[in-house]
């Protein structure tokens, strides 16, 4: 079973279009409190927190108490978009995005996605059994992102949309945002969210010796 620890509707069909069947489970963390100057320290921090909230709810939970699953995984993901120098997480009102995409037009950023793959597993406590996390991975992707160069008017009807005011940086890759993106340098699935790469990679380095696929079919509910 994977467990995907976040509301996010990308990340979401993210799982859903590579044919990743998983549930949902919203970590509720308040990510205010959470307040790194480095990007990467930011949003590690924050990936490793949503899979641990997780973790603990779903220790509590009694659908792993009921499972016959031997293992869950879970995966926390955060994303921010930096700028210059400057964390862009989702712009507060409609001021702000047009502000930025106005900064933005005809240069480059970066997405930077921490991602944490965390493992339950299964003991035996008699004639009943238990989960304990056993294995955790946190890393951190980051992508280049070049922009077009925009009038003010594309700029306020985008933003006008309400779809930057959803995301960080201001923009969606798989949504609108995608005409004003004129260049990728690395992971594409990372700027919406979650690198699907990263997710294969990290399912290895946990020992599978089987496709990922295979493994969450066969533990799929």
């Amino acid at each position: 079973m994977l467990v995907l620890a976040s509301a996010s509707k990308a990340r979401h069909r993210l799982l859903v279009d590579a044919g990743i069947p998983h549930q949902i489970k919203v970590s509720g963390i308040d990510e205010s409190q959470f307040d790194h100057s480095a990007p990467s320290r930011l949003v590690s921090s924050l990936a490793l927190a949503k899979a641990s909230a997780v973790s603990s709810m779903l220790l509590q939970d009694e659908l792993l108490n009921v499972s016959r699953e031997k293992v869950c995984w879970i995966i926390g993901c955060d994303s921010v978009f930096v700028f210059q120098g400057e964390v862009f997480g989702k712009p507060k009102d409609s001021t702000e995005a047009c502000e930025r995409w106005k900064r933005m037009s005809s240069k480059s950023g970066f997405l930077y996605t921490g991602h944490t793959l965390l493992r339950l597993t299964s003991l035996s406590l008699g004639n009943e059994s238990a989960f304990k996390v056993d294995k955790t991975i946190t890393d951190v992707i980051k992508t280049r992102l070049k922009f077009a160069t925009l009038s003010d008017f594309e700029i306020q009807e985008y933003v006008s949309t309400g779809e930057p005011l959803n995301c960080a940086g201001g923009f969606a890759l798989e949504g609108k945002g995608a005409m004003f993106i004129t260049q990728i340098e690395g992971c594409y699935s990372n700027v919406i969210g979650l690198s699907l790469p990263w997710l294969r990679d990290a399912f290895l380095r946990l020992g599978l010796t089987r496709s990922f696929h295979e493994t969450i079919l066969d533990t799929a509910i």
